[in-house]
C-alpha cells in the first residue's frame, strides 16, 4: 500500500496478506510501521541540530573565527540506506585585534550515510552514520581540507554518530492495551497463551526502502482452532443488549477521536465525514438485521472503520512539532492495527474488542483529557460540527409538545352519509377563512428576517389531510424558501450556485416525505419516520447525524428539520458536488443537484452514483425519481409535489 501523501508516518492498513500468512503459520503476526523521510529528521532537529536556524556547532572555540557549522537537515531514504544531507560551513584560524586570521574559510554540503539496526532489547531503533562525504552542487564528491576531515571524524555529536528510537513506551502501552481486550474468565491455557503473547511483542525487523525506514513490530500467536461450519441461532433479549451496547461504544469511539483530531479544513488522505457517516450507516444495519452471522459485527465494523480513521491520524501527525508527540500517533495507530490484525484471526488469540480497550486505544491519543471517550451526548457537539467541515450549529428548535393538534377536524354528529358532503362544505369555507386571516396575521415567510412563531407553532401541531394541501403546501415552501436563504447567509455560495441549491433543496423535500413533517398514528401526532429510523420532512436520521444536530428539534420542529436537510445538502453540494467538479464532468450545472443528493442518500462516497454504471437497481430508481422533481421544480412547479396527495 502506498502512502496517499508524504506523511510523517505513514500505517499501512491493508493487512491482509500479513494476516492470511500469519494465519496459516499459526506462528506470529506482524505490523509494518512505516516512518518517513520527515519522521526522522524531527527526530535529529531535536537531538542533534539544536542551535539557531536548526544548527550544530563543532570545534567552536566563541570567537567566531573557527568552528565547523551543519544546519538544515534533510534525509532521503533509498536503497537500503538512510542519507542525511546538511549545509556545511567551517572556518580554521585564529582572531587577532578583533579579526580573524583564516587559514580555512569553507562553505558548502555535506551527506552522511546511515543504515538502521534493531537494538538487541527488541525495544529500539538504531540509526548508525557510517561514513560521510563532502557532496558538489550535483551530487559528485568534494574535496576539503584535512582539518574539516579531523573535526568530522573526532567531533561529530554521539547523537548523530548512532540517532536512536525509543519504542519501550509505545510497546508497553501496546501491551497494556491489548491485555485491556483480553477475553474474561480465560482458563489456564488461554491465560498462558495471551501471556505469551503480550510478551513476545518486540521489533521483529527494521528496513530501508524507498522513501521511509520500516519497522516491523511482531507477536507470537496460538494455533487457530480447526474451522468448525455451525449455524448460530438468533440472538436473544441479553445479547442483543450486548451487541447494542458494543455498537455504541464504537459510534462514541470514533466520534471522539475524529473530534479530538479537528482535521477539518485540512486536505486529507480520507474523508472524516465518510469515515463516520459510513459507520453509523452499518451500525444501523447491523442492529437491524439482529442476527449473529458468521462473524461479530462490532469486530467487523471496527475493522472496516479503522481502515478509514487511521489515515487521517498519520495525517494528523506530519502536524506534529515535537518528537514524543509524534511517537504517541504513531503508537495509537500501532495499537489499533495490532488490534484490527489480532481480531481478525477470531477468537483462539484471546484478545476481542472491549468497551475498556477501547478506553485504553483513546487515551494512548488523547492522555490528557479526562472525559470518557466512550460517554454518548445526544447534544450538539459545535466541535464535532467543525471538525466535519460544518458550520456553526443551527439555531435552537422551536417545537412545541401540546395534548392536542390540528387535523381536518369533522364534528362527531354528523352521520357517516353525511360525512362527505359536510367535511367537504367545511374544509371549503374554514380554507377561505383561514386563508384570508392568515394572510393578516402571518407575514410572508420569504420577505421576513425571521420565521413567524405563529406560522412554525402552526405547522408545528398540524396534521394536513388532502383536503388542506391548497393551504400548507404554500406554507412549507415559504419555510423552505426561507431556510435556503438562511443557508446561504450562514455559509456563503457562490451566486451562480443559489438557484441550483434551491431547486435541490425543495425537491429533495418532496423527494424524501412530500414536504410532511408529521402523520397521525392511533390519534396521535408523531414524526413521519422510515424503518431506518430517518425522521421529517427531510428525513434526517437521528443516529448517523447525532452530535450534529438537536434531535428532539428533528422530530418535533418542521423549520429545524427543514435547516437540518438543508444544511446537510449544502454540506454535500460544496464538498462533493462542487468540490469534485460534477458540473465540469458532466457539463451541466444542474448535475450538481443530482450529485449532492446522491451523497445524501446514499453517503458522501456515492455522489457520483446518479451517472456511474452498475449501481444497483433500487438506487437507480431513486436517483431517476429525485431528478424528475426537480426538474418540475426548475420548470417552476414548486407546488407540483401536490401530486403525492391525488386519489
Amino acid at each position: 500500500m502506498q502512502c496517499p501523501s508524504p506523511a510523517t508516518l505513514c500505517i499501512p492498513t491493508a493487512l491482509m496478506a500479513l494476516l492470511l500468512a500469519a494465519a496459516a503459520s499459526a506462528q506470529r503476526v506482524q505490523i509494518p510501521i512505516a516512518l518517513k523521510a520527515p519522521f526522522i529528521e524531527l527526530l535529529l532537529r531535536e537531538q542533534v541540530f539544536t542551535g539557531p536556524n536548526q544548527s550544530v556547532r563543532l570545534n567552536d572555540d566563541g570567537t567566531g573565527c573557527q568552528y565547523l557549522e551543519l544546519r538544515d537537515p534533510g534525509i532521503s531514504v533509498s536503497g537500503g540506506q538512510i542519507r542525511l544531507h546538511t549545509q556545511a560551513a567551517a572556518r580554521a584560524g585564529r582572531a587577532v585585534a578583533g579579526r580573524c586570521l583564516l587559514i580555512l574559510d569553507w562553505r558548502g554540503a555535506l551527506e552522511f550515510t546511515q543504515t538502521p539496526s534493531v537494538g538487541a532489547d527488541r525495544r529500539r531503533v538504531t540509526f548508525r552514520t557510517l561514513s560521510w562525504r563532502a557532496v558538489r552542487p550535483d551530487g559528485s564528491t568534494d574535496s576539503v581540507s584535512t582539518t574539516i576531515g579531523g573535526w568530522v571524524d573526532q567531533l561529530l555529536p554521539a547523537a548523530l554518530k548512532e540517532t536512536t528510537v525509543s519504542f519501550a513506551e509505545p510497546i508497553r502501552q501496546l501491551e497494556d492495551f491489548l491485555d485491556a481486550n483480553a477475553v474474561a474468565n480465560q482458563t489456564g491455557s488461554e491465560a498462558d497463551e495471551r501471556r505469551t503473547l503480550l510478551q513476545s511483542l518486540g521489533i521483529d525487523a527494521v528496513t530501508a526502502g524507498e522513501g521511509a525506514v520500516t519497522v516491523t513490530l511482531g507477536a507470537e500467536l496460538p494455533p487457530p482452532p480447526a474451522a468448525t461450519p455451525s449455524s448460530e441461532p438468533e440472538l436473544n433479549g441479553a445479547e442483543l443488549a450486548r451487541l447494542e451496547q458494543r455498537l455504541d461504544d464504537l459510534d462514541a469511539f470514533f466520534t471522539y477521536i475524529i473530534k479530538s483530531l479537528g482535521v477539518a479544513g485540512v486536505t486529507q488522505p480520507a474523508d472524516p465525514l465518510d469515515v463516520l457517516i459510513t459507520l453509523r450507516r452499518e451500525l444501523i444495519r447491523a442492529l437491524g438485521e439482529q442476527k449473529r452471522g458468521p462473524e461479530d459485527p462490532a469486530r467487523q465494523l471496527f475493522r472496516q472503520a479503522w481502515q478509514g480513521l487511521s489515515p487521517l491520524v498519520a495525517h494528523a501527525a506530519e502536524q506534529q512539532l515535537h518528537h514524543a508527540d509524534a511517537l504517541r500517533y504513531l503508537t495509537f495507530i500501532s495499537a489499533g492495527d495490532a488490534l484490527t490484525a489480532i481480531d481478525a484471526l477470531g477468537p483462539a488469540t484471546g484478545i476481542e474488542l472491549s468497551s475498556d480497550g477501547l478506553r485504553r486505544l483513546a487515551r494512548i491519543l488523547m492522555p490528557a483529557d479526562t472525559a470518557d471517550p466512550l460517554q454518548r451526548d445526544e447534544r450538539v457537539d459545535a466541535a464535532l460540527r467543525r471538525s466535519l467541515g460544518f458550520g456553526e450549529p443551527l439555531p435552537q428548535p422551536q417545537y412545541v409538545f401540546e395534548s392536542s393538534w390540528e387535523s381536518s377536524w369533522e364534528p362527531p354528529w354528523i352521520s357517516s352519509s353525511a360525512s362527505s358532503w359536510a367535511s367537504s362544505w367545511a374544509s371549503s369555507w374554514a380554507s377561505s377563512w383561514a386563508s384570508s386571516w392568515l394572510d393578516r396575521l402571518i407575514p410572508s415567510a420569504v420577505a421576513a428576517d425571521t420565521l413567524s412563531p405563529t406560522l412554525v407553532k402552526r405547522l408545528n401541531n398540524w396534521v394536513p389531510k388532502t383536503r388542506d394541501m391548497k393551504e400548507y403546501l404554500p406554507m412549507v415552501r415559504d419555510v423552505l424558501r426561507h431556510v435556503v436563504g438562511e443557508q446561504i447567509k450562514a455559509n456563503p455560495l457562490e451566486g451562480k450556485f443559489h438557484e441550483v441549491y434551491r431547486r435541490l433543496v425543495l425537491a429533495a423535500a418532496w423527494q424524501e416525505s412530500c414536504w410532511r413533517q408529521f402523520v397521525a398514528r392511533n390519534d396521535k401526532r408523531v414524526p413521519m419516520q422510515s424503518k431506518s429510523g430517518d425522521i421529517g420532512m427531510m428525513q434526517v436520521n437521528p443516529t448517523v447525524w447525532r452530535g450534529l444536530y438537536d434531535l428532539q428539534g428533528l422530530r418535533w420542529d418542521i423549520v429545524y428539520n427543514a435547516r437540518a436537510g438543508a444544511d446537510i445538502l449544502q454540506h454535500h453540494l460544496i464538498h462533493y458536488a462542487i468540490g469534485n467538479r460534477e458540473h465540469r464532468t458532466t457539463g451541466a450545472i444542474d448535475n450538481l443537484a443530482r450529485s449532492a443528493y446522491a451523497a445524501y442518500n446514499g453517503g458522501p462516497k456515492q455522489y457520483d452514483r446518479y451517472r456511474r454504471s452498475g449501481v444497483p437497481a433500487q438506487a437507480r430508481k431513486v436517483d431517476a425519481l429525485f431528478w424528475e422533481k426537480y426538474r418540475e421544480v426548475s420548470k417552476g412547479n414548486e407546488l407540483a409535489v401536490a401530486a403525492c396527495y391525488k386519489g
